[in-house]
C-alpha cells in the first residue's frame, strides 16, 4: 500500500467520505439546450453546439461543495434542538438563509419551538467555483436588488472565453441566469483557441515552455528566464527538464515586442481552430510592423508640411469637386474603401484574423509598398494641384488606417493620430471615441484595381528580370508589349521597376531580356552590352525545357479529362496550356535576339 502525498506540501492525503450538497440540474440543463436549439443562444463557432449538447443532454447533479479555505461559504445551517439529536444526513434538520438571524427565524418557524432551544451551525464548506463564477453576470450588479446597474446591464451581448471552460462556467452562467433571472445572461458567445506553444505542445511550468505576456511585452534573457523557473516550485528533475526547455526554445531570450505587437499578433492567429500556437518570432515580426507604421506615417508627415489643412469633411465619404485625382490616388482610396469593408464585415462575423488581415495587407502592402513609393515623384516634382490631390490621399489613408487598426493597436495608433490635422467635422479628442471607419463604397472600382495589379504584376517581373541580368543600381530601359491600357500608370510604374526609360508597345531591339505576365504582357529589359549572351542562351533553352515540359503534362491531363470533369478544370487547363505556349513563343523570341547578337 502506497500513502499519497501533497507534491507540495508533503502532506498525507487520506480520501474521507463527507456529505456534501448537490444541485438538480436537469430541468435547468433542458431550457439551456433549447435556447441554443432556437437560436437564442449563439456558440461562436458553431461547431461547439455539439459540444454543448454532448455536455448538458446527460447533465448529472452537481456537487457544489468544496473543502476549501477560501469561497463563499455555503449558506445553509444546522439546527441542533436540545430536546432531539440530530444527524448531519436528516436533510429535514438544514435550513437556507441569508444570515444566522434569518435561519433562526426559519427554524423557529418550522420546528415549532422557541429560540432558546435551537442552537445553529452553519456548514463549513464552501461553494464550488464553478458555481459562484456562474452568478457572476448578475451577482455584481448587487442582485438580489433590483439595482439600476443590474437593470442596464443584464442581460449583457457578448461573453468571450477559451471553449475549455464551456461546460464548466458558460453553461453554468446560462443555467443560473435562466433560473435565477428567467433571461439569458447573454445572446453569443466567442469562443477562442487555447494557447499552446510554438510547437502546438500545451504550456506548462515543468516543460519550460509557458511564455508570460510581461516578458514579451519587456522582453527578457535567457538567464532571467531561468531565474524565474527556479524561484517558483518544481522539484529538481521538473527544474531540469524546465530549463532545458527554455533553452531550446528561446536561446537568446525573448525579444522586447510591445503590448501592441502582441495583442495584434494573438488577434491575428483567432481563426475556427482549437489550438494556438504561439510563435514569439512572428509577434516581432509585428513589433517590426510597428515601426514601418511609424516611418511610414513620419515622412508622410514630412510630406504633408506644417501649413497643411485637412479637408472639411471625410474624402472617403464626399468627394471633392474641385481637386483632380490621379489614377494611383483613386487606386489607394479604393484600396482604403476594400480594407473598411473587409475590416467591418470580419468584426460582425468575429473574424478576427480576417480583420488583421486586410489592415495589415493596405498598410504594408498598398500604402508602404505602393503609394508612398509612387508619389515620391509628385511630391518632389509634380504640378501644385497633383499635390494637392496627393496630400489630401494621403492624409485620409493616415486617418482611415488609424482608425482602422485602432482596436489592435491601441497605443501607436493613438500616439501617431495625435500628430494629424484634424478633419473639419472632427471632434473627438482621442481615437479611442473617434468614429470607426463604415463606408468608402464612394472610390470602389474594381476594373481600376485589376489594371493596377497588372502593373503590380509588370513591375514585380520586370524587377525580377532585372535581378537576374543586372546590378540593382542599373536603370535599363524596359519595353513593353501588351494590349491592356497602361498608359496613366507608365511613370509610376517607371519608378516601380527602377528604369530609365519605359516604353509602351514599341519597336522592341536586340539585346533584351523577356519576361511574361501571363498571355497579357511582354516585359523586355534591355540589356545588350551588360550580358553574356552565349550564357543566356543556354539559361533559356533550359527554361525552354521545363516550359515544355510542363506543357505536355497539361496537355495529357487536358486529353483524359472525362464527363465527370467540372468544366471550370477544363478550362482553367486550357487556358494554362495557353499560356505555357504564349511563354515558348516569347523565350523562343528571346533566344533568336540573343543569337542575332553572337552573330553580329
Amino acid at each position: 500500500m502506497v500513502v499519497p502525498t501533497c507534491s507540495r506540501s508533503k502532506d498525507i492525503v487520506e480520501p474521507l467520505l463527507k456529505p456534501q450538497w448537490w444541485v438538480n440540474c436537469k430541468d435547468m440543463a433542458a431550457r439551456s439546450i433549447k435556447k441554443v436549439q432556437d437560436g437564442e443562444l449563439k456558440l461562436i463557432p458553431s461547431q461547439f453546439d455539439k459540444t454543448w449538447y454532448t455536455w448538458l443532454d446527460d447533465c448529472r447533479d452537481w456537487c457544489i461543495s468544496r473543502q476549501l479555505w477560501w469561497g463563499h461559504q455555503i449558506p445553509a445551517y444546522k439546527v441542533n434542538l436540545s430536546n432531539k439529536e440530530s444527524n448531519d444526513l436528516d436533510n429535514s434538520m438544514w435550513v437556507s438563509a441569508h444570515s444566522e438571524e434569518e435561519a433562526m427565524k426559519k427554524a423557529v418557524e418550522k420546528f415549532k419551538v422557541s429560540a432558546s432551544e435551537i442552537s445553529l451551525v452553519r456548514d463549513g464548506d464552501v461553494l464550488d467555483t464553478w458555481f459562484s463564477s456562474g452568478l457572476y453576470p448578475f451577482s455584481t450588479m448587487s442582485w438580489p436588488d433590483n439595482t439600476v446597474d443590474l437593470k442596464t446591464f443584464y442581460p449583457n451581448n457578448v461573453l468571450e472565453t477559451g471553449h475549455d471552460i464551456l461546460f464548466f462556467w458558460v453553461a453554468r452562467m446560462v443555467m443560473m441566469g435562466l433560473e435565477l433571472m428567467d433571461e439569458l445572461p447573454f445572446t453569443e458567445v466567442y469562443l477562442h483557441p487555447i494557447i499552446r506553444d510554438a510547437h502546438g505542445i500545451k504550456m506548462s511550468k515543468s516543460l519550460g515552455n509557458v511564455v508570460d505576456p510581461l516578458h514579451i511585452v519587456s522582453g527578457i534573457s535567457l538567464e532571467e528566464l531561468h531565474k524565474a523557473v527556479d524561484n517558483g516550485y518544481l522539484g529538481e528533475k521538473e527544474l531540469i527538464r524546465a530549463r532545458a526547455g527554455q533553452k531550446q526554445l528561446y536561446p537568446n531570450g525573448i525579444p522586447e515586442c510591445g503590448t501592441d505587437a502582441l495583442r495584434f499578433a494573438l488577434c491575428s492567429y483567432l481563426t475556427l481552430a482549437r489550438d494556438l500556437n504561439l510563435d514569439v518570432l512572428r509577434i516581432e515580426g509585428y513589433r517590426k510592423f510597428c515601426n514601418k507604421m511609424w516611418n511610414a506615417t513620419k515622412f508622410a508627415l514630412m510630406q504633408l508640411g506644417d501649413n497643411y489643412t485637412a479637408p472639411k469633411s471625410d474624402l472617403m465619404t464626399c468627394k471633392l469637386e474641385t481637386t483632380q485625382f490621379s489614377t494611383i490616388d483613386k487606386w489607394i482610396l479604393h484600396r482604403a474603401a476594400v480594407a473598411i469593408s473587409d475590416t467591418n464585415t470580419s468584426f460582425k462575423e468575429y473574424q478576427f484574423q480576417q480583420c488583421t488581415t486586410a489592415i495589415y495587407n493596405f498598410w504594408l502592402y498598398d500604402l508602404c509598398d505602393v503609394y508612398l513609393e509612387a508619389t515620391k515623384r509628385v511630391f518632389y516634382k509634380g504640378t501644385e494641384k497633383e499635390q494637392e490631390a496627393a496630400t489630401h490621399t494621403l492624409y485620409t489613408c493616415l486617418d482611415v488606417g488609424l482608425r482602422l487598426i485602432h482596436p489592435f493597436m491601441p497605443f501607436i495608433s493613438e500616439e501617431l493620430w495625435q500628430r494629424l490635422p484634424r478633419l473639419g467635422t472632427e471632434t473627438a479628442p482621442s481615437l479611442v471615441v473617434a468614429s470607426y471607419p463604415r463606408t468608402g463604397e464612394l472610390w470602389l472600382d474594381p476594373e481600376l484595381e485589376a489594371r493596377i495589379n497588372l502593373a503590380k504584376d509588370i513591375i514585380h517581373t520586370a524587377r525580377s528580370v532585372k535581378d537576374t541580368y543586372l546590378e540593382s543600381k542599373a536603370k535599363p530601359e524596359v519595353f513593353l508589349s501588351t494590349s491592356e491600357s497602361l498608359a496613366d500608370v507608365i511613370s509610376v510604374m517607371e519608378d516601380l521597376i527602377g528604369s530609365s526609360k519605359l516604353h509602351l508597345n514599341e519597336s522592341i531591339p536586340l539585346g533584351t531580356a523577356i519576361g511574361t505576365v501571363g498571355n497579357r504582357c511582354e516585359v523586355h529589359v534591355l540589356v545588350k552590352g551588360l550580358v553574356d549572351p552565349v550564357q543566356e542562351i543556354n539559361r533559356l533553352q533550359a527554361k525552354r525545357e521545363g516550359v515544355e515540359k510542363t506543357a505536355q503534362q497539361v496537355k495529357e491531363t487536358i486529353d483524359k479529362h472525362t464527363e465527370k470533369v467540372p468544366e471550370h478544370v477544363r478550362q482553367a487547363n486550357c487556358n494554362k496550356l495557353t499560356s505555357l505556349k504564349d511563354e515558348l513563343v516569347t523565350i523562343d523570341t528571346a533566344i533568336s535576339n540573343f543569337r542575332k547578337l553572337t552573330d553580329n
